[in-house]
């Protein structure tokens, strides 16, 4: 995938252990034990430079179901992550409605309570069929 400029933003591998992190934010781990090929784009600042944007993007390219996990790592605002993320599926995702999505929230400190954070994972599904995970800083998960 190419920035509005023509940049590369993505790289292609088949990592064990993918790292996603940024400046001065959290870290996640994808966990990739079968080696998949996938894409790794790096969003903020590349595949999107204007708007509201997530960090990163990964598409799982040899899996039938040609999964996207979108990622936003956030310290804390939560809130401001989901409107991000929705913002980033919008414009990226292959098929909006067909393709299964991950939408991964990266955080130190999550300030939303529980009722709040399910009401908006059945939003996320009913809008883009994505499943929104909130993942703490320096958390794995499985690919």
């Amino acid at each position: 995938m190419n920035s509005p400029d023509g940049r590369e933003c993505g790289v292609f591998h088949r990592n064990k252990r993918i790292a996603l992190s940024g400046k001065r934010t959290s870290t996640l781990y994808l966990a990739n034990p079968q080696e998949q090929n996938v894409e790794q784009i790096e969003v903020d600042g590349c595949a999107i430079t204007e708007g509201r944007r997530c960090d990163w993007l990964v598409r799982l390219v040899d899996t039938p179901s040609k999964e996207e996990i979108f990622v936003e790592l956030k310290g804390t605002g939560i809130s401001d992550a989901i409107i991000q993320l929705r913002e980033s599926i919008t414009k990226l995702s292959v098929q909006k409605n067909n393709h299964p999505k991950r939408a991964v929230i990266v955080f130190s400190r999550n300030p939303m309570n529980l009722t709040d954070i399910q009401i908006q994972q059945v939003k996320f599904f009913r809008e883009f069929r994505a499943k929104l995970i909130m993942a703490k800083h320096n958390q794995q998960i499985l690919i």
